[in-house]
């Protein structure tokens, strides 16, 4: 088991959520100088530096960023991209706009990494600067529900990359005390010349409820501007599929 995703296999299924790239280019209309944490291969922060801004990017892995600058020197773009822990994080710079996109937050898998990593966020924005991320919303937990629970091997996408067809399958454990998914993708392919191989990678995710998640900006001392079930920012409801944040200093900062 390898744990440092393939970033070319991880590009092909995690894209990210419809309009989540609109929602985060929308939000950070006027921003001069933009951090993302979790940057990854850089989807979302890529499409925010040909707006013009200065970007930062922090990820833990070398092989994601590697792609990201690789996708930022095609297109002829320019950003800052540090290899680093998303939790503590000490940079030169302040920022207008901190995003934590595609359940960044969630890979934080304790309570404590979440709140050091919100609370040094805070820490790197400007006065009037806002945090914004999305994250799933977890369903409720019934009270006869057992504490643990598995979903089989199945398979959840195909690709041809023009070389291979590709299925990825995947199989999950819950940890219902621990509000911990542990998701395992596995990656078959299947070359046109005839050969075959297959990868392996985990993603292990520590989810929050919407109470947790609004209880834990108040301990990261950030005020909350918005709170949405959707990147078209209508209201939150106990259907709502997402989590999107939109958080500030305060008026303590003046924002």
């Amino acid at each position: 088991m390898t744990t440092d995703y393939d970033p070319e296999l991880y590009h092909l299924l995690h894209r990210g959520n419809p309009g989540d790239v609109d929602w985060y280019q929308q939000r950070c209309q006027g921003a001069r100088r933009i951090l993302e944490l979790g940057c990854g291969d850089g989807r979302v922060l890529l499409s925010l530096a040909r707006a013009g801004v200065d970007v930062v990017g922090i990820d833990s892995s070398q092989a994601m960023l590697a792609r990201c600058a690789e996708r930022f020197h095609r297109a002829g773009q320019r950003a800052e991209l540090v290899c680093g822990d998303m939790t503590l994080f000490a940079l030169p710079w302040r920022f207008d706009r901190i995003l934590i996109p595609f359940n960044s937050l969630y890979c934080l898998t304790t309570d404590e990494a979440q709140l050091t990593c919100l609370r040094s966020a805070r820490a790197h924005l400007a006065p009037g600067g806002q945090l914004l991320f999305d994250v799933y919303a977890a369903d409720p937990v019934a009270p006869n529900e057992q504490p643990t629970a598995c979903v089989e091997e199945h398979l959840i996408a195909q690709f041809h990359d023009g070389q291979r067809h590709i299925e990825v399958y995947e199989t999950s454990s819950e940890d219902l005390t621990a509000q911990q998914i542990n998701a395992t993708y596995s990656y078959h392919s299947t070359w046109d010349d005839g050969r075959q191989n297959a990868d392996r990678w985990s993603i292990l995710q520590r989810y929050l409820f919407p109470t947790q998640l609004l209880a834990l900006l108040a301990r990261a001392d950030l005020a909350l501007e918005g709170f949405y079930g959707d990147f078209d920012q209508s209201p939150f409801t106990p259907t709502s599929m997402h989590m999107v944040v939109a958080a500030s200093l305060g008026d303590e900062a003046g924002g």
